[in-house]
């Protein structure tokens, strides 16, 4: 019979959401930390797309369920001549 301890996943599909909308996803450990998991996502190509220029105003993170990012709002403010 299998020790069910071995069964057990070590690794997760952990979605990533930037500014409240899903943009992917990240393959992280169970007991991975939000700083962990930030990098991850931050290293990923499709991700980091979404990121790069961006100045992060919050991070919620739910270990093992979801990583979510706010972004500052970018202002483009035009100036008249």
């Amino acid at each position: 019979m299998a020790n069910p301890a071995y069964l057990k996943d070590t690794t997760i599909t952990l979605p990533v959401q930037i500014n409240g909308k899903t943009r992917g996803t990240v393959q992280v450990e169970v007991t991975c930390k939000e700083d962990e998991a930030f990098k991850l996502a931050s290293l990923d190509e499709k991700l980091s797309k979404y990121l790069e220029g961006k100045t992060v105003k919050k991070r919620i993170y739910v270990p093992g369920k979801i990583l979510n990012v706010i972004l500052e709002r970018e202002t483009n403010k035009v100036v008249a001549q």
